[in-house]
């Protein structure tokens, strides 16, 4: 076992604007695609370029699945929430832990005895007091016999995958100003792109592309901002007005600078036509009125937002994964301020539409709707539908792109401002005002998420996109407050959730926390749904034998379900909870394997979180582990 050792080498500029010469190539990487096709390999998350979460293995059916077991398991030592998965190339497994970032590689002709570790010095202290949402990692890639990585504090390694040295480091954060890393990216050509997270932070998000041999930085493209910085040229030509609107013209004042729209979720790419996908996330800060002429709101007779809509925060985008220009996008939630940002996995699927086959990217949103884009254009294919009870929106205006809002959702710092718009929230003649009463409070659903990062999964055999989504809202207010580098730039103040106006079949309150919901992108409609009385959004993966396979944070189970119908098949007991996906690969044995991280947080103590009697805690115990599940020999050879 050998120490991966840090090199001190700093990534170099060599372009910053769209329309620059790169010594890049134009294609997907060649390595990449051929590793992809043999379905034994897990390359990258969520499998392949399109982002399908799906395997093409099938020797585990519906009809053995019943008999997986145990085949052997690897004990992490890092008791931390692990939302990256695995990936396996040929005989070798390799993992990536959340905070600390180290990476190991296990050898699975001998049951994941350990064939190196990588440990990078980390400012670990600082990434973690800056760092959103639990500071995780979420992915590992893989190209040309290297692997490519990034630590929460900023830096990028590409490492041998053979021995484990680190072959170059730069850096892609700037950890001072509030910016980490938190493991995304996608190797294209000979680029390896990523994006940064640190929106709460007063961060501006952009993406960024390195050289997979040299670790030279090669271009950044900002979220929002002047044209050359956001990647904006002459082949820029999205489909909707409101989105070709220049960054600039759509921020009040140098607001902009502070915007947000960072870009800390899974990205997909399109070979034949050279372009990535993604997501943004919330617009900085919370409060809109930083972002545009305080308390002014300017909507259509319909709803939809006017001006100040904030390009491109919450928002999808589209570039040529070789120069980094922007080619189309599409504002998602225009001048978000209900943290509705939408990092999430944008699946490219091929669908028949009226008749006619369309190349779309689709996506439910964290704000509620499912949307099925043209991936060339960024054309609305289908008017999007909600797929879970939200509140703040009445739908989607097909013609103008726009969503339309409800006023009383909005969010404003001053009472008067806001009762220039609606009455709601102002005490009538007779009512007493309830403790620390501002009069701007809010009340939204689907709260801050209708569903989270965690991996969909699309089945080609099925046409249906499998969501983990969550059931909730929440009351809010705005405040002011100056920004300072490096500290928190959220400028609100949650005071709670609010009730969940959707009831069952008799009048009851809705009890479920979420739902695995399969959605079918040509109906607009779901196929089916389980409700989770507990939480349990978590990524979910599918195979060619039409199984899903998930973790089960409500009982701490492995399960397997039939993704044709959502019956449960199979389960086994960890006795933990989950966040990453599970993969599947084929051993050098054959055999095809289940393997997923089993994890629970312990917020990087060595001491096990305790648990009570009468919650879902009582199935599990903070410990992070990997289980890998095979067929007996004998079935699997039938």
């Amino acid at each position: 076992m050998t120490k991966g050792r840090t090199l001190k080498t700093a990534g170099s500029l060599v372009a910053i604007a769209a329309g620059t010469g790169f010594a890049t190539s134009a294609s997907a990487n060649e390595d990449v695609l051929a590793l992809q096709a043999v379905a034994g390999n897990a390359v990258m998350p969520s499998v392949n370029y399109a982002g399908w979460n799906y395997s093409t293995l099938d020797q585990i059916t519906l009809d053995n699945v019943d008999q997986l077991q145990i085949a052997w398991t690897w004990q992490i030592g890092i008791l931390d929430s692990h939302e990256a998965p695995p990936l396996v190339i040929g005989d070798t497994m390799y993992i990536v832990s959340p905070k600390p970032n180290y990476v190991y590689a296990l050898d699975l002709d001998n049951d994941g005895v350990i064939k190196w570790e990588f440990r990078p010095d980390m400012n670990l202290e600082e990434a973690v007091r800056v760092a959103c949402c639990g500071a995780q990692t979420r992915g590992l890639y893989y190209a040309e016999g290297k692997l490519f990585y990034q630590t929460l504090d900023g830096q990028i390694f590409g490492l041998d995958a053979t021995t484990g040295e680190a072959l170059w480091r730069s850096v892609g954060a700037e950890l001072s100003v509030g910016e980490t890393l938190v493991g995304n990216g996608l190797v294209v050509g000979n680029l390896f792109i990523t994006g940064n997270a640190g929106g709460e932070f007063g961060v501006r998000g952009k993406v960024q592309a390195f050289d997979i041999n040299t670790g030279n930085l090669q271009w950044v493209m900002y979220s929002m901002g002047p044209d050359n910085e956001v990647g904006i040229g002459s082949r820029f030509n999205t489909f909707y007005p409101d989105d070709q609107a220049r960054s600039l013209s759509t921020w009040y004042g140098d607001s902009w600078r502070r915007g947000g729209g960072t870009v800390w979720g899974y990205f997909t790419y399109d070979p034949e036509i050279n372009l990535f996908y993604y997501s943004t996330g919330n617009c900085g800060p919370w409060n809109p009125d930083y972002r545009r002429e305080r308390g002014i709101v300017n909507l259509d007779e319909n709803g939809g937002l006017i001006d100040y809509r904030n390009n491109w925060c919450a928002s999808q985008l589209a570039r040529d994964a070789t120069t980094g220009e922007l080619i189309w996008a599409y504002n998602i939630t225009p001048a978000d301020m209900w943290d509705l940002d939408e990092p999430l996995i944008t699946p490219l699927v091929d669908i028949e539409l009226n008749g006619t086959m369309h190349a779309t990217a689709i996506k439910a949103s964290r704000g509620g709707f499912f949307y099925v884009w043209d991936r060339a254009t960024g054309e609305l294919l289908t008017q999007p539908w909600a797929f879970r009870y939200i509140d703040y929106t009445t739908g989607v205006d097909m013609e103008t792109g726009r969503k339309l809002y409800d006023i009383d959702r909005w969010m404003f710092t001053d009472r008067a401002d806001r009762e220039r718009y609606t009455q709601i929230g102002v005490l009538q003649p007779g009512q007493t005002a309830p403790p620390d009463y501002t009069g701007t409070e809010v009340s939204w659903c689907p709260g801050i998420a209708a569903r989270n990062w965690q991996n969909d999964a699309w089945s080609p055999r099925t046409g249906l996109l499998y969501t983990s989504t969550t059931t909730g809202c929440s009351r809010m207010i705005v405040i002011d407050q100056e920004y300072v580098p490096g500290e928190a730039y959220r400028l609100r103040t949650f005071i709670g959730n609010a009730p969940v106006p959707r009831t069952g079949p008799n009048g009851e309150l809705v009890a479920h926390t979420g739902e695995l919901q399969a959605n079918n992108p040509v109906t607009s409609s779901q196929a089916w749904n389980i409700p989770w009385v507990q939480g349990n959004a978590l990524p979910v993966m599918a195979t060619a034998s039409d199984l899903l396979f998930m973790g089960g944070n409500h009982n701490g189970t492995m399960m397997a379900i039939n993704a044709t119908n959502g019956e449960q098949v199979w389960e086994f007991r960890t006795g933990s909870r989950f966040n990453a996906t599970p993969i599947t690969y084929l051993g050098p044995d054959g055999r095809q394997y289940i393997a997923v991280i089993a994890s629970s947080a312990a917020a990087n103590t060595p001491v096990a979180v305790d648990a009570t009697p009468d919650n879902a805690n009582r199935y599990r115990r903070s410990g992070s582990t990997l289980y890998v599940f095979g067929l007996p020999e004998a079935v699997a050879a039938n």
